[in-house]
């Protein structure tokens, strides 16, 4: 019995680590609206595309300027799709701080269809280091998705401010 409860206890921390590292995402629930289900997230993929220091100079970056957020691109793949089909969704972002250490992110999507909000997926938090970061997460569109074009709201904040912006996609 007692040996139960320690795997138990080993398991449960595991699943911790793997949350909080991004291991393991929040985004892989599915979310609800009126009629409409928004369809199954599957889990976040982060990489480090520039680290610090090639940021710093493709922005030529001074840290006596504060600090520095950009939302480079958004992006959903394919932009033309069917009931059904998963996308990716793409967004690569810079942050540059007058310190190299790490600090919190948040990359939060709201779907839209003529002009109303489908709802908005729950919020991917992480802490990153200075550089150039690109992440990746899945989407399947359900099955009773309407035809024609939405709009995805990708906005991603710090403590330092906040940038967004709108990609659109087309159902078939």
């Amino acid at each position: 019995m007692r040996q139960h409860r320690r795997y138990l206890l080993i398991g449960l921390n595991l699943i911790l680590i793997g949350w909080v590292m991004g291991w393991i995402s929040e985004a892989a629930a599915q979310v609800t609206v009126g009629d409409f289900f928004l369809g199954q997230w599957g889990q976040y993929r982060e990489i480090n595309r520039l680290g610090r220091e090639d940021a710093v100079a493709k922005y030529n970056y001074c840290p006596t300027g504060g600090c520095v957020l950009r939302l480079e691109s958004v992006d959903v793949v394919p932009l033309k799709a069917r009931k059904g089909q998963t996308l990716t969704l793409i967004t690569s972002y810079t942050i540059l701080t007058p310190e190299q250490v790490a600090i919190p992110v948040t990359v939060s999507r709201e779907i839209f269809f003529q002009g109303k909000s489908l709802g908005k997926v729950k919020d991917i938090a992480t802490r990153r280091l200075n550089g150039t970061w690109r992440q990746d997460i899945d989407f399947t569109l359900p099955d009773n998705a309407a035809p024609g074009e939405y709009s995805l709201v990708t906005k991603v904040s710090t403590g330092y401010g906040q940038e967004e912006k709108t990609v659109k996609f087309t159902v078939d």
